[in-house]
């Protein structure tokens, strides 16, 4: 795996689980189809081996189905006490399992997933990644941040991530440097070299945690704290230098990842697959696919897709098609990609509906275009999407709450609606309501 920590054989110890937790390899949480359980691919890259062990424990160990999350890892449904051991050592075995929790509930860091591949990105991140990892595994004060405390590392390039929340954001620049963003401030940042990330990342973590204090009122996410003090003061309190610059704006397009792309000398495919789950005997056979035509490993993105590396074009061409057989989606217009919807219940002990079966009707009623325009919740904590969306629809138990522009869990325009209904008003006021108008009565 990565820098991070040290990987032992066998089979690690047995941690507590718990609800409402973010839930990591070794410390899963319960949910309605069992315990639920993170893998994260160090910088969001498996090789063909280590994808084939997830999917094997998937089904070996729970219910085939196999998440993709918008940190770029991997989600394992459906398992259970008497599998966790097994699958324990099966991540063991494949190098995909830290040997502490603190560690695993840290590493929440998104990379560029092509800034080694990518002739427009602006630096190959891989020293900064380690350098952080390093210092997140090293810093027993930094294991006092948030569950949710994120890191991104934007390359830029073709595939950028602007429109990936991070509490500490860390920018290419063309002079080699990184400019460095927190959360709730696009105009003003420090500055580093790739080398120098993992230092500066701790002393804004440590900032972070003394500027927050203590208390039930204390800022959780450093949007929050910035809102409250500044960005000013955190940067201050770091020790580091800030000035006015603003951060880019561009993010990935759904055309520029899925499907055949070059990238220089390096073909790479792209695949999505319909509300970001997978069924993992479909994986297992793709990736078999993937290793026939020469393939080196597969990259994982935070849309909720990932990417084939390694290919020829004739072997890229012949992956398109597996992809499609296979019940995977290459192509940017395919209209359930507009949607994000959990998998409700009773997957989920909180979800009212199961939302999957009632977006997968909706999707013919999407517009065309690319990006996320419809969220479907099974419950107000509206997991499957935080970004604000042009329109939610939230479970509850009478019905769903119908939220424009907001989040699922935000005051609704409309209560208790019908499927019928919500049939009726994508059909006649679909546009209207995309567009953040109200619906008619």
């Amino acid at each position: 795996m990565s820098a991070i920590a040290p990987r032992r054989k066998g089979r690690p110890p047995e941690a507590p689980r718990r609800k409402g937790w973010c839930p990591g390899a070794l410390r899963p949480m319960e949910t309605g189809d069992g315990l639920i359980a993170r893998v994260r691919a160090p910088r969001g890259r498996l090789s063909l081996d280590q994808a084939a062990a997830v999917a094997k424990g998937a089904i070996a160990c729970g219910n085939r189905a196999i998440g993709l999350s918008a940190l770029g890892n991997l989600h394992l449904r459906g398992l259970s006490e008497r599998t966790l051991a097994d699958l324990h050592a099966r991540l063991s075995d494949a190098r995909l399992i830290d040997a502490d929790p603190e560690i695993e509930r840290l590493s929440n860091i998104v990379v560029s997933p092509l800034d080694d591949l990518d002739p427009e990105a602006l630096l190959d991140l891989s020293p900064s990644a380690a350098a952080l990892e390093t210092r997140l595994a090293e810093n027993e004060d930094l294991r006092r941040l948030p569950p949710k405390f994120s890191f991104v590392l934007d390359a830029l390039g073709r595939l950028p991530l602007a429109d990936v929340d991070a509490d500490i954001r860390f920018e290419a620049s063309r002079d080699g440097m990184l400019a460095v963003f927190v959360a709730g401030e696009d105009a003003l940042a420090a500055e580093c070299a790739p080398a120098e990330t993992g230092e500066v990342a701790a002393r804004l973590g440590r900032a972070f945690i003394r500027l927050v204090g203590a208390g039930e009122d204390a800022p959780r996410r450093m949007r929050a704290l910035v809102g409250r003090r500044g960005a000013n003061a955190v940067f201050a309190e770091a020790g580091l230098a800030a000035r006015p610059r603003v951060r880019s704006q561009r993010r990935a397009s759904l055309s520029d990842l899925l499907g055949a792309h070059e990238f220089g000398a390096n073909v790479v495919v792209g695949a999505a697959a319909a509300f970001g789950e997978i069924e993992a005997a479909a994986f297992k056979a793709l990736i078999e696919r993937a290793r026939g035509l020469g393939a080196s490993g597969l990259r994982l993105t935070p849309w909720r897709a990932f990417l084939i590396a390694g290919l020829d074009r004739q072997g890229a061409e012949l992956m398109l098609g597996s992809i499609a057989g296979l019940g995977f989606i290459a192509g940017a217009g395919e209209p359930r990609l507009r949607i994000a919807a959990c998998p409700g219940g009773p997957a989920c002990m909180h979800g009212h509906r199961p939302v999957r079966e009632d977006a997968a009707r909706w999707a013919a009623l999407m517009p065309k275009g690319e990006g996320v325009v419809l969220h479907v919740s099974g419950c107000a904590k509206g997991c499957a999407r935080a970004a604000a969306t042009a329109v939610t629809l939230t479970a509850t138990g009478a019905g769903y709450d119908l939220i424009l522009a907001g989040k699922a869990g935000d005051p609704p325009a409309l209560r208790g609606l019908s499927n019928a209904r919500i049939e009726a008003l994508l059909a006649s006021d679909g546009v209207r309501m995309f567009a953040g108008e109200r619906p008619s009565p």
